[in-house]
């Protein structure tokens, strides 16, 4: 399993916060200000972001923080395609990074980041995990349980797509060999709802 999956998996359960305090307690504090640990710690890697992403919606900062997490900095970046000041804490700007790079695929592979639209706007982004003949599976930040895609959720939580739903926008792939990462086998998509 690639690191980026395992660190997401790990994270699974996680509450937004109300305000700064208890950030790293999972369930503590919980609240709807967008306050987490995630844009915390990016916001400690100078250069990674033009500014701190501390209470705005926070689903790309989730994603980012598990590659930096897994692979540190430099890899981080070289992974998800972003330049230093990047704007990748919005998920258009990683989106459009990935499809500059010629990373963009419409095909899920484990390790992928995922990208949902709606109305033709990239809204929404998650980690796969897994893939089956039928679903997509994901770990996604700033989501809730609730079926389909819900950005802005306020949680950490696993989800399952149809691999043909409207809603699905792209695979940025991160090239994990960049890392001496080789395609491996991801946990099996969990027993969730689909959209």
């Amino acid at each position: 399993m690639h690191k980026s999956v395992t660190v997401a998996l790990a994270e699974v359960g996680y509450l937004e916060k109300q305000s700064l305090e208890n950030l790293d307690d999972k369930l503590a504090n919980p609240g709807q200000e967008n306050y987490t640990k995630y844009a915390r710690d990016m916001a400690s890697h100078l250069g990674f972001y033009r500014g701190s992403k501390q209470g705005y919606p926070w689903c790309d900062v989730f994603v980012d923080w598990c590659f930096v997490e897994a692979y540190g900095v430099q890899n981080a970046r070289r992974l998800l395609c972003q330049p230093i000041f990047s704007r990748g804490a919005g998920c258009r700007y990683s989106f459009e990074y990935y499809r500059q790079a010629g990373r963009l695929f419409s095909d899920p592979q484990p390790g992928d980041q995922i990208f949902f639209q709606r109305e033709g706007s990239i809204c929404h982004t998650g980690i796969v995990t897994d893939v089956t003949q039928e679903s997509v599976c994901t770990v996604e930040g700033n989501t809730s349980d609730e079926e389909g895609v819900i950005p802005n959720g306020g949680c950490v939580t696993r989800k399952r797509y149809p691999l043909d739903s409207p809603l699905i926008a792209g695979f940025g792939r991160p090239d994990y060999a960049l890392v001496g990462e080789m395609p491996d086998i991801a946990p099996v998509c969990p027993e969730i709802s689909a959209d």
